[in-house]
């Protein structure tokens, strides 16, 4: 009896310590376990810290060439698009010899369209002592300096000026490409003997600025050499004819082609000069 009750106390005594080491054991593992997730944890967020900041630096990267791709697009497009010399002034011989290069440009593009070209874009007869004019969408474009001395109102008075013009038109008489008719034609004439009335008329004139101005109408509304102009009065102020000229203002030409090569024939001068 006294030894099963001195075992029975051992035993029992075993058993609880037995469960208490096995407690300790296991609250120790949880421990281990808690610190490995925290660890494992940390290891994820400054992955994920690592990966954002790895993705904002390409984003910046990314931001950076799109910007300098743009700037060069830019300055491509500056360089390619300096706009003409408008404050050199064209002597007389240098306007005669643009306006002849831009004939013989729209010579054969005349023929292929069954058209006559003649640079023969202006004339009148008796007048006064002031200046001609057309009307363009950009103001005024001086067309003739009557007398240069006096300005009536001269030069400096307009912002563009007409270095020349040609004018397209079908011949009733079949001709196609340049045309030298016109400068038989009385001044009274004009075309109304040798253009078709049942097609249009295309009157260029040819801007100091680089433009090409275009003013269509049918014979009957601009066959006449000055149809389409209008002349400043002697005291180079007034301009008696202003409200018809009104009707008749030169737009800027759609013809691409024309406006290129007409650019393209002031700078070549300019390089030169």
């Amino acid at each position: 009896m006294n030894f099963n009750r001195t075992f029975g106390k051992k035993k029992k005594s075993l058993l609880v310590g037995l469960a208490v080491g096995l407690s300790i054991s296991l609250v120790g593992c949880s421990g281990e376990d808690t610190n490995l997730k925290e660890s494992t944890n940390s290891y994820d967020s400054e992955e994920q810290v690592t990966t954002s900041e790895k993705i904002e630096v390409a984003e910046s990267a990314n931001s950076i060439d799109e910007e300098t791709k743009v700037s060069e697009k830019e300055d491509k497009i500056t360089e390619n698009d300096q706009p003409i010399d408008v404050v050199k002034k064209y002597s007389s011989e240098e306007a005669s010899t643009k306006t002849a290069t831009f004939l013989e440009w729209t010579a054969p593009r005349a023929e292929t369209g069954n058209m006559a070209v003649s640079d023969f874009f202006f004339n009148h007869g008796a007048a006064g002592k002031g200046d001609w004019y057309a009307l363009t969408e950009d103001g005024e474009i001086q067309v003739q300096e009557t007398i240069p001395d006096e300005n009536l109102p001269g030069y400096d008075a307009f912002d563009i000026h007409a270095l020349g013009g040609v004018v397209f038109y079908t011949s009733l008489s079949g001709i196609t490409g340049y045309d030298e008719t016109p400068e038989t034609q009385a001044t009274a004439v004009g075309f109304h003997e040798i253009a078709d009335p049942d097609f249009s008329m295309h009157k260029y004139l040819l801007g100091d600025n680089g433009v090409v101005y275009e003013l269509i109408g049918t014979v009957e509304e601009i066959g006449s050499f000055s149809a389409g102009y209008d002349e400043y009065a002697d005291d180079g102020l007034t301009k008696p004819g202003a409200e018809a000229v009104e009707n008749f203002v030169f737009k800027v030409s759609e013809d691409k082609a024309a406006q290129e090569e007409w650019v393209r024939i002031l700078t070549e001068q300019q390089q030169i000069n």
